[in-house]
C-alpha cells in the first residue's frame, strides 16, 4: 500500500530502539536471529534476540525486566541467558546453536 512502510524497515527501526533502551549493565552480547537477521523478512516477521547476560535473576524474571526496558511496540521474542547456560546450551541445544551460528551480533562488551 502507497504510504505504508515495508515490514524490514518498521523491524529495523524497532530493534534500533531497543538497543538504545536496554540497560547493557552486565550484557556480554545482543544476538538478532532468525528471519530478520538472515534478511529474508515477511509480513508475520518479528524480533528475535538473544542476551547474554550476567545475572542472578530467574529465567522468568530476566525476560520481565528486559520487556519493561523495551515497552517493544511490536513483536519481539527475547531470551536472556547466562554465560555459563549459553555454554551448556551450546552442547545439546540445536536451536540456540543454530541462533548463535547464523545470528548477528548487534553488541559485544569490551
Amino acid at each position: 500500500m502507497i504510504g505504508r512502510k515495508p515490514r524490514e524497515e518498521l523491524l529495523r527501526q524497532e530493534l534500533d530502539r531497543i538497543i538504545d533502551r536496554i540497560d547493557r549493565v552486565g550484557i556480554q552480547k545482543i544476538i538478532l536471529f532468525g528471519s530478520l537477521a538472515k534478511g529474508i523478512v515477511n509480513p508475520m516477521s518479528d524480533i528475535d534476540l538473544i542476551i547474554v547476560k550476567r545475572t542472578d535473576q530467574r529465567f522468568l524474571d530476566r525476560l520481565d525486566t528486559v520487556y519493561r526496558q523495551i515497552e517493544p511496540s511490536m513483536a519481539v521474542d527475547i531470551l536472556v541467558y547466562t554465560p555459563e547456560e549459553i555454554a551448556n546450551m551450546i552442547q545439546w541445544n540445536s536451536f540456540i546453536k543454530k541462533a548463535l551460528d547464523e545470528g548477528k551480533v548487534l553488541y559485544e562488551a569490551q
